[in-house]
């Protein structure tokens, strides 16, 4: 069934299948799943009248904000790692679980008439990144520059400061092509060349997401992270390209 079809769907369900008491939450996602969890927010809205407000960035930066006491109800990461640092500080409520794992991909505004190493000691095309000191796609890139370039990976790599941002200097010309993630590149109109990243070369992309404690009382919070193991979101996202927990 497409994302199309089962919108359409939820649409039809009758009013009275719905919650009266509607609650609202402010979801704090990775840049990557940003495209994603649109579609999982319009979804989840439809099912239950709850609100859903967006905030994105990359995952470091989201984290640092809700350490510095950010008004988030739930967090969507783009690694385990902030999520179960979260957990040992007691700002969450419950436990870290996975809801999405990742894939690497390379973009290129042209043909790549080569092997994926090979194109990336092409050091004179500009290729961007995200920071990864900040984001975990970033960080992935970083380890496979590093494994074709070694300790030179660095040269005429462009970085920003999401994977979103990332992408965005190759949609807008400013790099000739990008590591960034394999879901940004099946939500584009852009004519591009995409290569999968092996999952072998760099640490797995699994992404965590915890209920914040300051919306343990919040029933509409927990409700979304519970959503996120429906079928209809695990459907959003497969056909997004992530891979669900079994």
């Amino acid at each position: 069934m497409t994302l199309r079809a089962l919108f359409l769907l939820l649409a039809l369900l009758p009013l009275t299948a719905r919650p009266a008491a509607a609650g609202q939450i402010t979801v704090a996602v990775a840049a990557n799943f940003l495209t994603t969890a649109e579609n999982l927010a319009a979804a989840f809205e439809a099912e239950t009248g709850h609100e859903v407000a967006l905030v994105h960035g990359s995952t470091g930066k989201l984290y640092a904000q809700i350490v510095a006491g950010a008004p988030f109800d739930v967090f969507l990461a783009a690694d385990k790692e902030r999520p179960a640092r979260l957990a040992l500080e007691g700002r969450i409520e419950g436990v870290p679980r996975p809801y999405a794992f990742g894939r690497l991909a390379l973009v290129s505004r042209g043909p790549v008439p080569m092997s994926l190493d090979e194109f990336l000691t092409r050091t004179e095309l500009r290729i961007a990144i995200a920071d990864p000191a900040v984001a975990p796609y970033g960080a992935a890139a970083r380890e496979v520059l590093e494994q074709v370039r070694g300790e030179d990976w660095d040269e005429n790599v462009v970085f920003g400061e999401s994977v979103a941002q990332a992408f965005a200097f190759v949609a807008t010309g400013n790099a000739q092509a990008g590591l960034v993630a394999l879901s940004q590149t099946m939500n584009t109109d852009l004519d591009v060349t995409v290569i999968a990243v092996p999952e072998n070369r760099h640490p797995s992309l699994r992404q965590d997401v915890v209920q914040l404690a300051r919306a343990a009382d919040n029933a509409a919070a927990a409700e979304f992270v519970a959503f996120l193991d429906s079928v209809l979101a695990r459907e959003i996202m497969t056909e997004s390209g992530y891979g669900v927990r079994e």
